[in-house]
């Protein structure tokens, strides 16, 4: 996981600014591309032949979610570097995003499965019944759950891999912006409709499965799983640098430069001493700006009680 430790640029989060990082970067997204479609043709060839044997439910299927979730940190990562525009290193940095993320978009996927079961099942349950009012009720309301639940998890899945922080406590900032960041989650699902629209037309012009099959193949090879991922991480990072990174960047930009030998508890208290004592001074549950991370204050109070210590 990461949080920038450099001066956060002054992007708009525009369609230039979209097109802009995905050509920059073609080539190399292309090549994380690939590297993603390797799991993925491998899972494409356990279906196969577990159709093969009559089994092809859909909660079968679903299980591509568990089984690409590492794989997905690594695309979510490297978009991230491509959001914010950072030197981009395709196969080193796909790796490294699987390494660094790989736990908590798994517990993610997990999570991800059950909810997607549970409501096609619900879906499915309201095919027959939306006659009924209280049905139709029923209806809208998991409409509004579903879309809920996107949201959140373009928020969370953007910032496993920005902010260096527990599951726990990403999830919860997760659920707050859903609504702080309600715009840029409605253009993530109006560019999916686009991209998904365009791929579609290009069917109008054929019956022939061969050649859908062919074609949807290209696609997915060269850049339909990089696109989405990087569709949500740059329609959520703005939200992201707005309500996390923003308020805290200018304190962060106090700190002192410490050299790359300077002992850690040094590092951590060497700006400010009194800063210091301020920010341990509150709930100790609460999260606070430091260095780079947003930490507990708890961990501030007991660390600096930890260096107070040392210094005796």
């Amino acid at each position: 996981m990461y949080m920038e430790k450099n001066k956060v640029k002054n992007k708009k989060y525009t369609l230039s600014d979209f097109l802009g990082g995905y050509f920059e970067n073609i080539g190399k997204m292309t090549i994380v591309n690939m590297l993603f479609c390797i799991p993925l043709a491998f899972y494409i060839g356990i279906m196969f032949l577990l159709n093969c044997f009559g089994i092809n439910n859909i909660f079968v299927l679903l299980l591509a979610i568990p089984f690409l979730s590492p794989f997905s940190a690594g695309l979510f990562y490297v978009s991230r570097k491509i959001t914010m525009d950072e030197e981009l290193k395709p196969v080193k940095d796909f790796i490294k995003g699987i390494k660094e993320n790989v736990l908590y978009f798994l517990i993610n996927s997990v999570i991800v499965y059950i909810v997607t079961a549970g409501l096609f099942i619900t879906f499915s349950f309201y095919v027959t019944g939306l006659s009924d009012s209280m049905m139709t009720a029923s209806f809208v309301m998991t409409v509004f759950f579903t879309l809920f639940f996107l949201f959140f998890e373009n928020s969370l899945l953007s910032m496993i891999v920005t902010v260096d922080l527990k599951l726990g406590d990403i999830i919860k900032n997760s659920v707050l912006l859903v609504l702080k960041g309600l715009g840029g989650h409605i253009k993530t699902i109006l560019s999916f409709a686009f991209l998904f629209m365009i791929i579609y037309s290009l069917f109008m012009f054929t019956r022939n499965i061969y050649f859908i099959a062919v074609f949807m193949s290209v696609i997915i090879l060269l850049f339909l799983p990089i696109m989405c991922s990087y569709i949500i991480v740059f329609n959520s990072y703005k939200t992201l640098k707005r309500h996390i990174i923003e308020p805290f960047i200018e304190e962060q930009n106090k700190q002192n430069k410490i050299s790359e030998d300077t002992d850690p508890l040094e590092e951590l208290y060497a700006a400010d001493i009194e800063k210091l004592e301020a920010l341990s001074k509150g709930d100790e549950n609460e999260f606070v700006f430091l260095n780079g991370k947003m930490i507990k204050r708890k961990a501030i109070i007991n660390m600096l009680d930890k260096y107070k210590s040392e210094k005796e």
